[in-house]
């Protein structure tokens, strides 16, 4: 008596269906499914099958069925894949809309910066390949009646109430957006090697990662260096979504891997029928570099967590174009920056009257902060170097939270300190170009 495992009815399934014969694909991804009922890939390829087979009627049905394992269990982002396939074969199917209607209901208002939670790898178990009953000898019409009744079954024991939690950008999409928005993401499938972005081209989409992995990496003077690897339930490319700017890495699939690719273009199209979701999409771009900047700036460090979001609340993102002057030597101090995105260039004059440029700072980097603890006009101007964005916090702002938070005051006036020693000394060095980020005085 032979036998087979899941993981092989699977392999079966792919290649069936890459030659077009979706009936036997629908043999071989129903048999793993009877086989191993909690297979929500199983269970997808049912329904695509259906789909492929000109069967909507079959597989709407079955991937609401895909929809209620996966959100039951908490896995939110799988399961808004298996609404995106549906709405792609019946676009107002109402089971799919009822479905997203409490999805949204258990994410909205949600934000975390872990990732989304995505379904376990199931783990293969084996199948008598000659059972009686096998998905693999029935005909057509027993196949296409039994394996719609096997797929709409939900597995006992899967919770029918639908967690909270987050899904990274979609917990901040308004219900009237949520739907058209996802009707309009495309769904992409890489290989293993796939370049999804590369550093240096302009970036006009953010990523979820649904299923695999990426490594982000970037090229410094001919150096490529792996920055990190992003599994299932990740985002990527959010900057897309607030700026046009040339992405900073370069993002590859290391495995068969499954993304949604939301385009700043489709955005602007459903803008226009739907106001709040440029604000919506704005308000996460802008979370997203706050908790980024929270992380990696040395200026949140110096804060309790409860401080610092709401000093990161108060500061206002501002989309720069290059050459623009933030902070002109001489002027009357206006408040604080952080640079998000891009780099500024801190120059000033001597007495000569010649420009001396005393620094290029990045991302994380604070200035303006000089003119604000010593009160004193600026005595650099900052211009930005490229297209940036950058953080601004007004002076006005800025006096009402440091009274109530002393440790952020004596951070920026040591810092002041330090960069005032610092200037004096750039300033006597003939015009020299200095590279360290922190030699800055406004």
């Amino acid at each position: 008596m032979a036998e087979v495992t899941t993981a092989a009815l699977h392999a079966r399934a792919d290649a069936a269906a890459a030659a077009g014969d979706f009936p036997n694909a629908l043999r071989a991804a129903a048999e793993a499914l009877h086989a191993s009922p909690l297979d929500h890939r199983a269970r997808l390829k049912v329904a695509l099958c259906f789909a492929m087979l000109g069967r909507a009627d079959m597989a709407v049905p079955v991937l609401r069925a895909v929809v209620d394992q996966l959100a039951g269990q908490g896995f939110l982002l799988p399961a808004l894949g298996a609404c995106r396939d549906a709405l792609g074969i019946k676009p107002e199917a109402p089971e799919i809309l009822e479905a997203l209607g409490r999805i949204h209901d258990a994410i909205a208002g949600h934000h975390m910066r872990a990732r989304a939670r995505v379904a376990p790898p199931v783990m293969p178990v084996k199948v008598k390949d000659d059972r009686a009953g096998s998905f693999l000898k029935m005909d057509d019409a027993t196949l296409a009646r039994e394996a719609a009744a096997l797929g709409t079954r939900v597995p006992a024991g899967v919770p029918t109430d639908i967690p909270d939690g987050a899904v990274p950008f979609f917990s901040d999409i308004s219900k009237g957006a949520f739907v058209p928005l996802l009707g309009r993401l495309e769904y992409l499938k890489v290989a293993a090697g796939h370049v999804v972005v590369r550093q240096g081209e302009e970036g006009r989409a953010l990523y979820v990662l649904i299923e695999g992995e990426v490594a982000v990496s970037r090229e410094r003077e001919g150096v490529t260096k792996e920055l990190a690897r992003l599994g299932a339930g990740s985002l990527f490319g959010e900057m897309a979504m607030m700026a046009d700017k040339p992405r900073v890495a370069t993002v590859t699939a290391t495995q068969p891997s499954e993304l949604f690719v939301v385009d700043r273009g489709v955005v602007e199209e459903l803008a226009t029928a739907h106001h709040g979701l440029a604000e919506d999409i704005a308000g996460f771009a802008r979370r997203r570099v706050l908790m980024n900047l929270m992380a990696t700036s040395p200026i949140f460090s110096v804060l309790q967590e409860e401080a610092r979001t709401e000093l990161l609340q108060a500061f206002e993102p501002r989309v720069v174009a290059g050459g623009a002057a933030l902070i002109e030597e001489g002027a009357d101090p206006v408040g604080l920056f952080v640079v998000v995105e891009g780099e500024v260039e801190v120059s000033k004059h001597d007495e000569g009257g010649d420009r001396v440029v005393l620094a290029y700072l990045t991302e994380g980097e604070v200035f303006g902060e000089i003119g604000l603890i010593e009160d004193r006009p600026a005595t650099a101007s900052v211009i930005t170097a490229g297209r940036s964005v950058v953080l601004f916090l007004s002076k006005e702002r800025f006096e009402a939270f440091a009274a109530s938070q002393p440790s952020l005051r004596t951070y920026l006036k040591d810092l002041s300190a330090e960069r005032l020693e610092e200037t004096e000394e750039a300033m006597s060095a003939d015009g020299e170009i200095l590279e360290a980020d922190d030699l800055i005085i406004i």
